[in-house]
């Protein structure tokens, strides 16, 4: 069975709408209780705000530079 592929360009169009929505869902005491995939759906809502609200968040988390690997010294 295949995941599911979620296409989250619409928060792009309103994203002061999903932060609203974020907010509420956070606030709201019955939460725990949601289903599982409602739950799943605002936590990847979260990150995809979270990008767009923290513009060069993931350029600068992705584009550190990555340690160089390391050479096995032993002589054989």
């Amino acid at each position: 069975m295949m995941g599911v592929v979620l296409e989250l360009d619409y928060v792009r169009l309103a994203p002061g709408f999903a932060r609203e929505v974020l907010e509420i869902y956070e606030n709201w005491e019955g939460k725990n209780s949601a289903p599982m995939k409602v739950r799943e759906l605002m936590m990847v809502i979260e990150i995809e705000v979270n990008k767009l609200y923290d513009l060069g968040g993931w350029d600068r988390k992705y584009g550190m530079p990555k340690p160089p690997p390391l050479k096995d010294t032993k002589l054989s």
